[in-house]
């Protein structure tokens, strides 16, 4: 009889400890399986919509210079017996009117043409590279990328053979760019370009200063910072971590915003809700989770108690 109590008692016991691991454990998690999952669109703010943000500032500020090499390229592709491409051409593929530096070169070292003013220094360092690269076997046709310095500044050089994949070309043709330029003077200028576009905006940018006179503000806001967590630029006036909805650095380990490895692009939302419960919730649910567990203890050995006492009579 006193075994079957004590079966009995365990069996209770452990019901009712199980029971007790279960609402903690939901409590703790804050799961609540009525509740819906939030729409990852354009309109909610979400990983998803921060992740729309960078993509279209990285193509902002690439796109001026790798546009008009992936018109070269089509160009060849299109035309594999081309052996001459003029500089107009390569001028008129480009984005913008002052950045890169288109350029021309004859295999026969015999003519160089840029589309923009350069340093003849740069010129003179770009061509020196083309020349090295000049018989490098590339039978599929890729863009050769180089980086050069030329008084005291560190430039970049992307260019391809024409034809592209004959072994002794005619011409070499492609761009290059201050990187040093480009960082200080040109990034801010394409990504103002983007945030001020009236025309089929992106999102809704937030403004730099609060609005004036009823003037229509935005929720969405972004920064980059520096390799040593400065910032190098900015937009809009809400940066509390709360309110990130993405992070370049939290997506990939080694992130890379304009050329510069280590940087990191983060978006924020001023319509974003801070996830998780609030730490409030969470303690209380802690709270709750000890006092359960420390009532089934006691509950386990006042049965003991009770089942060796009843024994002893």
């Amino acid at each position: 009889m006193a075994n079957q109590k004590s079966s009995t008692f365990r069996r209770v016991f452990a019901f009712i400890l199980l029971l007790t691991v279960i609402i903690g454990l939901y409590l703790l998690t804050g799961k609540r399986i009525e509740e819906e999952k939030p729409k990852a669109d354009l309109d909610t703010p979400s990983p998803a919509l921060g992740r729309t943000v960078a993509t279209a500032i990285h193509q902002a500020v690439t796109d001026p210079y790798f546009a008009p090499l992936e018109k070269l390229a089509q160009y060849l592709s299109d035309n594999p017996q081309c052996d001459m491409v003029t500089i107009d051409q390569m001028t008129k593929w480009a984005l913008d009117d002052a950045f890169p530096t288109c350029f021309v070169w004859d295999a026969d070292g015999s003519r160089i043409e840029v589309d923009n003013a350069a340093s003849p220094w740069a010129i003179e360092q770009a061509v020196k590279i083309v020349r090295q690269c000049l018989y490098r076997k590339n039978p599929r046709g890729l863009l050769f990328v180089e980086t050069f310095r030329a008084e005291n500044e560190k430039y970049w050089l992307g260019f391809l053979k024409v034809p592209v994949s004959a072994p002794e070309p005619t011409q070499i043709a492609g761009v290059f760019f201050s990187m040093d330029r480009y960082i200080e003077e040109d990034v801010p200028r394409f990504i103002d370009g983007l945030v001020s576009r009236r025309r089929f905006p992106l999102v809704s940018f937030q403004l730099n200063d609060p609005p004036m006179h009823n003037e229509p503000d935005g929720d969405i806001s972004f920064r980059i910072l520096d390799e040593k967590g400065g910032i190098y630029f900015q937009h809009g006036r809400e940066f509390d971590e709360g309110k990130m909805i993405y992070a370049e650095s939290i997506w990939y380990p080694k992130p890379i915003v304009c050329m510069q490895e280590g940087w990191d692009l983060q978006v924020f939302s001023s319509n974003a809700v801070a996830s998780g419960e609030p730490e409030g919730n969470r303690t209380s649910a802690v709270v709750i989770l000890i006092a359960a567990l420390i009532l089934a203890s006691l509950f386990y050995w006042w049965g003991i108690h009770q089942l060796h006492t009843e024994d002893e009579k």
